[in-house]
């Protein structure tokens, strides 16, 4: 029998196509990461969502939405996957903090609303496959990165601007510290602006994953981009 190809049946395999090159590179970089008592998978965007989104505020060509500057969201605080999955609902995803524009302006933000603390993307990898690798090594030091672009972080041991760990924590040691695992509880293995929590001024901390706070989001590109390709007939506007 000759099988007639229809442009519905060439749009599906495009489609599945398009989905197993996203699902890879998700899978290469690590992106499917356990989280203490959550879900293991990230979530895929969700085109009305994307095209409702709000943003706060714009660094460059991206937008930002900061959740305590809006009502519905002013006290949504999530742990650091859902905040993820929340924000990659929209076609963002946690803020990476890789310029010191994006870092003074957080700063700012939380300052002045007062806010204690917030997720970004930021990420340690010590979740096994990929990790071993020997430039992430000590992890402690080189295995760091932004889970939402896939940039490393530069040395923790390296204070600068670009790399604002907090020189101070629960245990008086500089962050990260991996408290919480040194006590015999989860790893700390995500990356919080802390607002003086420790008489430190706003810094960066590592914390486990699965304390709940707000969140800063941030478009993203490689989202957006799926959430077009998925509505090329579409008038929704991205």
């Amino acid at each position: 029998m000759v099988r007639v190809h229809t442009s519905e049946t060439i749009l599906a395999v495009n489609f599945v196509k398009f989905a197993f090159r996203i699902l890879t590179v998700l899978l290469v970089f690590g992106f499917f990461q356990p989280v203490h008592n959550e879900p293991k998978n990230l979530s895929l965007p969700n085109p009305a969502l994307c095209a409702a989104r709000k943003t706060h505020f714009r660094l460059g060509k991206s937008g930002y939405y900061a959740t305590w500057f809006e009502k519905d969201t002013r006290n949504l605080f999530l742990n650091w996957l859902d905040a993820r999955n929340w924000c990659r609902d929209r076609c963002m995803d946690l803020i990476s903090m890789e310029t010191a524009e994006e870092i003074r302006k957080v700063k700012q933000l939380m300052k002045q609303s007062n806010i204690k603390y917030c997720w970004t993307s930021g990420r340690v990898c010590d979740f096994g496959h990929g990790c071993e690798r020997k430039d992430l090594q000590p992890i402690e030091v080189n295995g760091w990165f932004w889970s939402g672009s896939g940039a490393k972080l530069r040395p923790t041991n390296e204070r600068s601007e670009l790399n604002d760990w907090s020189y101070t924590g629960a245990i008086n040691k500089p962050q990260p510290d991996n408290r919480e695992k040194k006590n015999g509880g989860y790893a700390e293995s995500c990356l919080a602006v802390l607002n003086n929590y420790y008489n430190d001024g706003i810094k960066w901390h590592d914390v486990a994953c699965h304390h709940i706070k707000s969140f800063v989001c941030e478009d993203s590109p490689e989202l957006l981009n799926y959430a077009r390709s998925i509505n090329k007939n579409s008038r929704v506007r991205f």
